[in-house]
């Protein structure tokens, strides 16, 4: 079996990947799974390493509106939030994790990065990283997984980002939020593993 290296989202702990194995090291021949801004990453990674694949749960390749990219957030939320960190981080990991959620979709518990600085650093990067100009370079087979009622990214984003991709298929969940692996794991470690 391929070794796969997990790169959690904004707030959450490495401990999210661990129902479904433990990560490897990003390098030639392992396949890097990323959520969110784990999926950033992940393309990321992509550009520099002879990967075996992407599994991108929740992602794209731009995450603020910056540019003709009108499928992220406003930079000002991310400021906000930066602004707030110090303030009360709680709150702030309170408020982004009740968007993770769909309506009606059960809630799960989420481990949380508890890092200050690792927090301030992901918000940071998420308003200035952009991949767009550089999606055609990624030559490994990428598998995109988004929810059809994920609040955080647009659907609209995932399938961007796959018609940008040489190489990529875009699954969609059409009742699950923004944390379509942590909400129904068993369907998520089946279609992880299908070839």
């Amino acid at each position: 079996m391929t070794p796969r290296a997990f790169l959690p989202g904004w707030g959450a702990s490495q401990a999210v990947w661990e129902p479904f194995g433990a990560s490897a090291a990003i390098g030639p021949g392992v396949e890097v799974v990323g959520w969110s801004l784990g999926a950033i990453r992940a393309l990321e990674a992509a550009l520099t390493v002879d990967v075996a694949g992407l599994v991108l749960v929740a992602g794209t390749p731009q995450f603020v509106r910056r540019g003709e990219w009108r499928l992220g957030w406003p930079p000002r939320v991310l400021e906000r939030m930066q602004e707030a960190l110090a303030e009360d981080q709680d709150a702030v990991q309170d408020a982004f994790e009740a968007q993770i959620f769909a309506p009606g979709e059960a809630r799960v518990a989420i481990p949380r990065e508890t890092d200050p600085d690792a927090l301030a650093a992901g918000l940071r990067y998420l308003g200035e990283v952009s991949l767009l100009e550089c999606l055609d370079e990624v030559r490994c087979p990428v598998r995109l997984l988004h929810g059809g009622a994920d609040s955080l990214i647009p659907v609209a984003a995932a399938q961007a980002l796959a018609a940008a991709l040489p190489d990529a298929d875009l699954t969609v969940w059409d009742e699950a939020g923004h944390a379509p692996h942590l909400t129904q794991p068993d369907r998520f470690r089946a279609w992880l593993d299908a070839t």
